[in-house]
Order: C-alpha cells, then structure tokens, then sequence
C-alpha cells in the first residue's frame, strides 16, 4: 500500500527464501525458482497456498502497476523473484503448483436440473443464508457440487443445509463429504498450449491419484483439481515432476 501511495517504481519484499519456487519445498525435493512471474500467477498461486502473500496482498501494486521483487533477507545479492504484469511462456506453459486442503463437498443430484430456472440461484441462498462462503461450483445436467472450507462447517449447520436443500429445492439425493485437497497448476501460458490437460490428468494416473473435481477458470490462468487429502504430496510431486522435470529455473 505503501509502494502504491508515493507511486513507487519497484517494491522490494524481503524474506527468508531466494525466490518464490514453483512448488512447496516441504513436500518436493529442491524444486526450481521462478525468476519472473504476474501478478495473476502469484495472486492464484497465493489462494493455493503459496504462503509468500495473502492473495489480497499484491493488488496496490497491480492497480498501480509496480514491479514487485521477492528478495531474501540473509542474501540481498540474490535477484529473487520479480512480480510484474506480463511475462513471456514459451519455456513451460506452468509456473507453479500450488495445493491446499480442508474443503468439503456438498452434492446436489436432482433430476432435470439443468432446465429448471433458479435452482442454482435458491441453492446458493441456502449457503448463503448460514453465512458461508464457496470456493467452486462443478456441475452436470442432473448434479451439482458445492465446494467449500471445510472449517465453516459445524455438524448442525451440516444437517440444516442438507435438510433444506432436501425439502426446499426437492433434490433426489443431497450428502457432503469431507477432506478434500484443491491441487491448482498455474501459468499464463496455458491458455495458448495444447495438451496441459492431458499431461496432468496423464501425471495423475500414474501416481494412482483419483480426480474428483476439475475446474478451469474462464481466463485459462488456473486449472483446479479436486482430490482426497491423502494423496495431496503424492499428487503435487508427479505433476511437478511431468511440468518442471529436470529443469533448474524457471527463467521466463
């Protein structure tokens, strides 16, 4: 906020890493540093639990169009990560896998759903109604899911919802499941590169992970995955291992 008010050319964040790296090092082995990255990646990146900033941190900067540099405190001499508004993609689609967990799942199934207008509106109102928040709404033509923290929940809101949900919208079958991991692949460049879809789902499959939920956002930036939470690390390390491979920096 600071950098945005005297309209500063650079805003330096110092911590106690060299870099932002494109995974969590707590869960792959040494993983690559990302030289350059926008805004968008590092806001996305920052929501899938990338703890360098809160996903609300970097928007004074963004409106005001400032370079923002991650730098470690105990090595200044390392050029970091520079946070800016475009960069090039041609080196790898992907800049960084993020994962998070503690969501839940409540499932809507209603015949015809699709052709009846409103329902999703009403549904909403419900969740709204008990004062929570969404993450992601996955739908079909007969079903729909409702992806939230898990920590809003209590076992009486649970049972207030399922039942109105039930009674109020008519739904043939309403449950929620629970532990869920959202595993997210960011990077500009996907929205211009065939196949990263299939690379991912690919990845997956070989580490015998079970896809519950996908979601891709309109602007192509982000590709969300739902998973059970005991296979998050397994799953973060194969993705990371098909997009980054043996690379040393991500210098985009």
């Amino acid at each position: 906020i600071l950098a945005a008010g005297v309209e500063a050319d650079l805003y330096e964040n110092f911590t106690d890493v060299d870099s932002v790296f494109a995974a969590n090092p707590n869960v792959v082995s040494e993983p690559v540093k990302i030289k350059k990255m926008t805004y968008r990646e590092m806001r996305e990146l920052s929501y899938a639990g990338f703890s360098v900033f809160h996903d609300e941190a970097l928007i004074p900067a963004f409106r005001k169009g400032i370079p923002v540099c991650v730098k470690n405190t105990n090595n200044p001499s390392s050029s970091g990560t520079m946070i800016i508004a475009e960069r090039e993609y041609f080196l790898n689609p992907v800049i960084g896998i993020a994962a998070d967990e503690g969501f839940s799942t409540i499932y809507v199934r209603k015949y015809l759903m699709n052709r009846e207008v409103g329902f999703g509106r009403r549904l909403l109102q419900i969740i709204e109604d008990e004062g929570l928040s969404y993450e992601h709404i996955p739908s079909g033509i007969d079903d729909t899911s409702v992806i939230l923290r898990q920590c809003q929940l209590t076992p009486e809101i649970e049972e207030r919802i399922v039942e109105r949900i039930r009674v109020e919208l008519g739904a043939d079958d309403v449950y929620i499941e629970k532990d869920f991991a959202m595993i997210m692949i960011v990077g500009e460049g996907m929205h211009n590169t065939v196949g990263v879809s299939a690379r991912m789902t690919a990845a997956l499959a070989r580490a015998n992970v079970n896809i519950e939920m996908i979601n891709q956002g309109s602007s192509e930036v982000s590709l969300v995955i739902g998973i059970h939470e005991k296979d998050t690390d397994r799953a973060v390390r194969e993705l990371y291992a098909e997009f980054f491979g043996a690379a040393v920096e991500v210098v985009q």
